[in-house]
């Protein structure tokens, strides 16, 4: 596959900004309220009426059985996978409180821990898992996504639309892990509402706020979510399952690959990344250090979420089709290139200090 002629740009503008500095001063906390009132509160206000939606919909199922409200619930699931990617690179404020986002995404899971705790509840029928108050204090590994993915997906799931006792138990699990995800993803967006502490504390830190004593402080631990949301692609949701060959291909490493949301998955990734670029006044940032720029690397970051809208196989197939892989390695390269020039230029521009370097996981 050619690489397109951004890509080469992109490679080449470091060599160009070495001397250059920010022609403005950087409105640090303009950044965090820019990227609270477009990116975060808007993304987990999604997110929270995609997994009620959820919630609903198996409960639905679970109070009468039938293919037609399997495939709802199916549905209603892609949606909340889809809501979860446009946030999933935010890994800072109240998501992570109570080990919230490993409750909601436990993965990387290469050991499968997460799927072996799944099946002994099912086999041993834990009635504790079926309540989303003692499911709330039990495993991480089986509170979220990826083990509400296996009930609606994996072996067995299709007797969900079936009205039978042996199943019920299954379908009552699956319920309490959707409430759960739901009161998690409420709370995140609730804590995160105007005049809640955690956004308080975003937009206006001190120096004696527990976790960012400076505005300065906001900005990198956004530069950071972007700098690593290019990554936890390029490097986790591609690299791994890939391997080196074909022969080295683990393609039930990827993300939600038993719901066939793996690429989805990963557009709604680079589309959350896309918007916390665009819309927190990084692209400003990087235009004021080059003018241009932040255009060559929204283009990139588009070209890349359109290679994965043109696949239309299964990761299994396609981390084993010679050319898909070469068309993965050419985005992963592009996704590099993204990284680290706005990520140098972030920097910076907004006087971080830090180079994509630092987050180089190569």
């Amino acid at each position: 596959m050619t690489r397109p002629l951004h890509h080469l740009l992109l490679a080449g503008v470091l060599l160009c900004i070495g001397t250059q500095s920010g022609q403005a001063e950087t409105d640090h906390r303009a950044i965090a309220q820019a990227a609270l009132t477009n990116v975060i509160r808007p993304g987990y206000a999604a997110l929270s009426t995609s997994t009620t939606a959820l919630k609903q919909k198996t409960d639905a199922l679970c109070a009468e059985p039938s293919a037609k409200a399997l495939q709802a619930t199916k549905e209603a699931f892609a949606a909340a996978v889809d809501s979860w990617s446009n946030v999933e690179m935010l890994r800072f404020g109240p998501v992570i409180e109570d080990h919230r986002y490993e409750r909601l995404f436990f993965w990387p899971d290469p050991k499968g821990i997460g799927l072996r705790q799944v099946e002994k509840a099912l086999a041993e029928k834990d009635e504790t898992v079926t309540l989303a108050d003692s499911l709330a204090d039990k495993s991480v590994a089986l509170q979220g996504f990826p083990a509400l993915e296996y009930l609606l997906y994996g072996d067995g799931a299709e007797d969900l639309a079936k009205a039978d006792p042996e199943v019920g138990f299954r379908c009552l699990f699956a319920a309490s892990i959707a409430t759960n995800i739901d009161r998690m993803a409420g709370a995140v967006a609730e804590e995160w509402r105007d005049g809640a502490e955690a956004a308080k504390l975003f937009v206006d830190p001190s120096p004696n706020d527990p976790l960012y004593r400076a505005p300065k402080d906001v900005t990198l631990e956004l530069s950071k979510a972007f700098t690593s949301g290019l990554e936890l692609v390029r490097d986790q949701k591609l690299g791994k399952p890939l391997g080196t060959s074909i022969k080295t291909a683990r393609p039930r490493l990827a993300a939600f690959w038993r719901s066939g949301l793996t690429f989805p998955n990963m557009i709604g990734n680079l589309e959350g990344v896309r918007t916390l670029f665009d819309k927190s006044g990084f692209a400003g940032v990087v235009a004021s250090e080059s003018p241009g720029v932040e255009d060559s690397i929204l283009f990139d970051i588009d070209h890349n979420i359109d290679v994965l809208q043109t696949i239309d196989v299964p990761i299994a197939e396609a981390a084993r089709d010679e050319q898909i892989r070469a068309e993965f390695e050419a985005l992963r390269v592009g996704l590099k290139g993204a990284r680290d020039t706005a990520g140098t230029m972030i920097a910076r521009g907004a006087g971080l200090g830090f180079g994509f370097n630092a987050l180089d996981g190569d």
